[in-house]
């Protein structure tokens, strides 16, 4: 026996020594759970080992999420690590791209004289836009992770789990008979249905996001606002309206109207732990695959511009000169905190629709586990902004169109593929 071995059951010992209490409980679990499949196996179809066998995955399904719950509960701080671990390879690579965008954010700090500005904005353009194709296959990578991998990850687990354990009392979620009954419409509602909206939703940004350059910002709140902004039905199941907007605009704040984000963790960290924006005991992030379009700089900004941010100054000036000059959103470095914070300007209630500012998956950091959602993300994809801005825009009209073949060329060949290997497999 190698070296290598010996170490691997140790820490494989060390990690069931950890998870004694834990490791028992769903034993005893999904013991009780065999038991009584293999019960009703016996006296219903005269099988034993077929109720057992439902009994086991019932168990694994159905306990997976009070087992992971308990443990995010008590270990938040491990999972918390181990997702900025695994996650901080493309975080840095989404903050590479970031960067890229604007580098010369960094030496506009502080504040930037008049006629330095007025000079330094007549050049700019130019250079973004060799910028914007020198950093496309950053564009692609990130576009790749965080659409179809990370998005698409947390959208299925939810709509499994809503099949597992609903949160619909109409689809059997205090009723085992009803969701007995219920089990075949959530399988086909849930991971068939909205799973496939889920691809195609995961396909078309991709090819979106490799041409209108975006990037993944993080919004800081409380768990309750975060269900109704990223929800897939308002509270006690009520469809939202395909003309909302996920993310209602700020009143008031430092930059004009809008949503406000962070390009770091620690920026929504910051408001999530906020007491006077905190509602309940749940400080969680909002992780959103962000479009900002036209960026206006406050330290590059005209005079009258930068002196209307803050507590005191008059937003509507902002958010009217936005609208004028085509920004659509705003950037600054916060001195107070130490990180950069962008606003989306909200100037009519449009910007912020869902296509433009779209989460893919909300962390809680009292668990420090990804936030599972009941009955999934609101599929953003079929927003009426969407219809409007392919109305509106032959750019983006001609981009959809390319997203769209992509997926009937990807949904065809799969489809071939699949029966290709079903032949195979049963010739």
């Amino acid at each position: 026996m190698s070296i290598l071995t010996i170490i691997f059951y140790i820490i494989l010992a060390m990690i069931i020594y950890a998870f004694r209490n834990e490791l028992i409980a769903i034993a005893v679990f999904v013991g009780v759970c065999m038991g009584i499949g293999a019960l009703a196996g016996w006296i219903l179809f005269d099988n034993a080992n077929l109720g057992a066998n439902i009994g086991f995955w019932f168990a694994v399904f159905f306990g997976l999420r009070i087992v992971m719950q308990a443990l995010g509960a008590r270990y938040a701080n491990i999972f918390d690590f181990a997702y900025r671990l695994i996650s901080f390879p493309f975080w840095l690579l989404n903050r590479i791209q970031l960067i890229l965008m604007e580098p010369w954010r960094y030496f506009t700090k502080d504040y930037v004289s008049v006629g330095t500005r007025d000079a330094v904005r007549d050049w700019l353009y130019p250079i973004e836009i060799i910028l914007y194709i020198l950093i496309t296959p950053l564009r692609f990578i990130n576009a790749v992770y965080y659409n179809i991998i990370v998005y698409t990850i947390s959208e299925l687990y939810d709509l499994i789990m809503e099949v597992v354990s609903p949160s619909d009392e109409k689809e059997g979620e205090d009723s085992i008979l009803l969701w007995i009954v219920m089990l075949p419409y959530r399988i086909l509602k849930y991971p068939i249905f909205q799973g496939l909206l889920v691809v195609i939703e995961a396909v078309v940004w991709t090819v979106i996001d490799i041409f209108i350059p975006t990037v993944t910002m993080y919004h800081g709140t409380d768990l309750s606002a975060a269900q109704s902004i990223v929800g897939n039905d308002w509270l006690k199941g009520k469809y939202c309206s395909w003309t909302d907007g996920t993310f209602c605009s700020s009143r008031y704040g430092w930059a004009g109207a809008g949503a406000y984000f962070g390009s770091a963790i620690s920026t929504a960290e910051a408001y999530a732990y906020d007491c006077h924006r905190l509602s309940d005991n749940n400080p969680v992030m909002i992780v959103c695959r962000v479009s900002l379009g036209k960026i206006l700089n406050y330290r590059l900004a005209p005079s009258f511009i930068h002196d209307n941010t803050g507590p005191y100054g008059h937003h509507s000036i902002i958010n009217d000169y936005a609208e004028r000059e085509g920004y659509t959103t705003g950037e600054w470095w916060n001195y107070n905190h130490n990180y950069w914070e962008y606003c989306m300007f909200d100037w009519k209630n449009r910007y912020n629709h869902p296509w433009r500012i779209r989460p893919i998956y909300v962390f809680n950091f009292r668990t420090g586990m990804a936030q599972h959602i009941d009955k999934g993300f609101r599929r953003w994809l079929f927003s009426k902004s969407v219809f409007d801005d392919i109305i509106e825009s032959p750019k983006f009209m001609c981009l959809m169109g390319l997203a769209l073949f992509i997926v009937g060329w990807l949904v065809f060949y799969g489809f071939r593929y699949f029966i290709d290997v079903f032949y195979w497999y049963f010739d």
